[in-house]
Order: structure tokens, then C-alpha cells, then sequence
């Protein structure tokens, strides 16, 4: 029985990798889905950059908190092609350094909310009887409530930071992961590969993980490459109404906030306009990589998309 487990992982592996180069080749046929996953690459890039080479960045100083009083509220021209804020940093590093904020937040609160997530939709889904309808009543009060409200709240209550912010909204997304997992594996346990490996009587944590688990991950995915949009865009909700991380730290819903209440909206249209088309582009480029993704991990319209 070892033998079996140990390749689990090399099985997974390859089905993968398989999946990938069917999803990239659809997706590089879809104009909507490559604009979003090359404007997701740019930003991947110049997040990382902030990160491990911070020095490549201009104006790096000010892009993490320096100021430079005697440019402030500068109009985009050069060396600022974006503009300057209240304190005379440079906008563009500022934004800069601020898509590292916001790519983590929205790829911490994925990572935590989607394994546990997905972990009790199995549970849930292939166990059934009591142990199932308490995770699902418990989903479905947690479902009761709009992500972003119950963000909020949690956030309120653990205290202003990223981390407050990450940990409500991972709360908050979870139960839709376990809902769509859950309603997937109720179809895939009943297919003839699964109810034969259960007369075959293999353990129950290998049919778990090498045929309910796999082939139950779709919807749950699909979700998951759009909540890194959705993340983002809470997360900037909740800096913006004073739950996230404090000045000077470049995290893009502080910044809208303090464009906002300056009055430099309309004055200083570049603050907001440059800061919230940042927000927008991530946001939008996550949600056309996950249409395209819808279509290329559901059977039927990959078929549609062959033919």
C-alpha cells in the first residue's frame, strides 16, 4: 500500500502540468484572458522587484515612506510621470511599492481561505451524515453574511493592520470554496471510477485523494483566480475606511483615503485617478483570467471552444 501513496504526488504532477498546457493553450486563444494574464505578469513583476530589489525602483525612497516637501503636489511630468502627493513622494513608486501590499494580500488570504475551504467541502461532502450537516450549517451562517460586512467586522475586531485585514477576509471567503467543493464531490462520489474503488475496498484517504479530491477542485479554482481580484479590492475597502495598514506604507486604499479626504480629488485629479486605475486593473485583469479559466477547466465549453 506505500507504493500507491508514494506516487500520489508524481500523479498529481502530471495531471498538472497536463492541465496547465490545455488551460494555457485555450487561454492564449482568448484576447480577454492573455490581456488579463499579461496585465497580472506586469504587476507580479514589478511586486517582486519592490521586494528583492527594492534600489531598481525610482525615487525608492519615497516609494517607502520618505518625503520631499519641497515637490509636493507636483502634476505628472518628468522625472514624476505620475505626479507627486501631499508629502512630495514620487506617485509612481509609490504605487510602485504598493502592488507588493496588495498582490500579498490577495495571495495570503487565497492561500489560507482556499485549503481550508476546500478541505471541508470534502469532509463534508464525502463523509455526510452528522459530521457534514454541522460543517454545512456552520457554511451556510457564515454564507449569510456579504463578504466585505463580515470583513469589516472581523477586521474591526482584531485591530487595525494587513494582517487583521488578511485574516478577516480568509475568514470571509472560505465558505464558498466549501460550498462549491462540497456540491462536487456529491457528484463526482457517485461516478462509477469512485463507487468501484470503493467495492475494491482501497482506504478511504486514497480515494480521497487520488479520485474525489482531483476531479472535485474545478469551481473551487475558478473561484480562487477570481478572489485574488476580490481580495485586493476589500482589502483596499477596508485601508480606505481606516481597518489596514497605517501611513507612510504605500498600501493603495490609504492612499485613495488620503486623496479623498485632502480635497485633492478634483485639485490633484492624479492622486485618485493613477491609484484607483491600479486598483481597477488588477481587479479587472484577475476577473478576465478567471473567465477564461471558467472556460477552460469546464468539459463542455473547452468542447465549444475546440469545435
Amino acid at each position: 500500500m506505500a507504493a500507491p501513496r508514494s506516487n500520489l504526488p508524481k500523479l498529481l504532477w502530471h495531471r498538472g502540468i497536463g492541465l496547465a498546457r490545455t488551460v494555457w493553450r485555450i487561454v492564449r486563444r482568448d484576447p480577454l484572458a492573455l490581456a488579463g494574464l499579461l496585465i497580472i505578469s506586469v504587476f507580479v513583476v514589478a511586486a517582486l522587484i519592490a521586494s528583492v530589489a527594492p534600489g531598481l525602483v525610482p525615487f525608492s525612497a519615497q516609494g517607502q515612506g520618505a518625503t520631499n516637501l519641497g515637490q509636493k503636489w507636483d502634476p505628472p511630468s518628468w522625472p514624476h510621470v505620475l505626479g507627486t502627493d501631499e508629502f512630495g513622494r514620487d506617485l509612481l513608486s509609490r504605487i510602485w511599492f504598493g502592488s507588493s501590499i496588495a498582490l500579498e494580500m490577495g495571495a495570503l488570504t487565497v492561500a489560507i481561505a482556499f485549503p481550508v475551504g476546500v478541505l471541508l467541502g470534502v469532509v463534508a461532502g464525502y463523509l455526510g451524515k452528522l459530521t457534514g450537516e454541522v460543517i454545512m450549517r456552520v457554511t451556510d451562517m457564515f454564507l449569510a453574511f456579504p463578504p466585505i460586512l463580515l470583513a469589516f467586522v472581523i477586521a474591526a475586531t482584531l485591530g487595525r493592520g494587513t494582517v487583521a485585514v488578511i485574516i478577516a477576509m480568509a475568514v470571509s471567503f472560505w465558505p464558498w470554496y466549501t460550498r462549491l467543493v462540497h456540491s462536487q464531490v456529491l457528484q463526482v462520489r457517485s461516478q462509477p471510477f469512485v463507487e468501484a474503488a470503493v467495492v475494491l475496498g482501497l482506504p478511504r484517504r486514497r480515494i480521497i485523494l487520488r479520485h474525489v479530491l482531483p476531479n472535485s477542485l474545478t469551481s473551487a479554482t475558478i473561484q480562487a483566480s477570481m478572489d485574488f481580484g476580490s481580495a485586493i479590492l476589500i482589502g483596499s475597502a477596508l485601508s480606505w475606511i481606516g481597518l489596514g495598514a497605517a501611513p507612510p506604507i504605500p498600501d493603495w486604499g490609504v492612499m485613495f483615503y488620503t486623496a479623498y479626504t485632502s480635497g485633492s480629488i478634483i485639485t490633484y485629479w492624479w492622486y485618485s485617478t493613477f491609484v484607483g486605475l491600479a486598483i481597477f486593473l488588477v481587479v479587472l485583469a484577475f476577473n478576465l483570467l478567471g473567465d477564461g479559466l471558467r472556460e477552460a477547466l469546464d468539459p463542455k465549453l473547452r468542447r465549444r471552444r475546440m469545435i
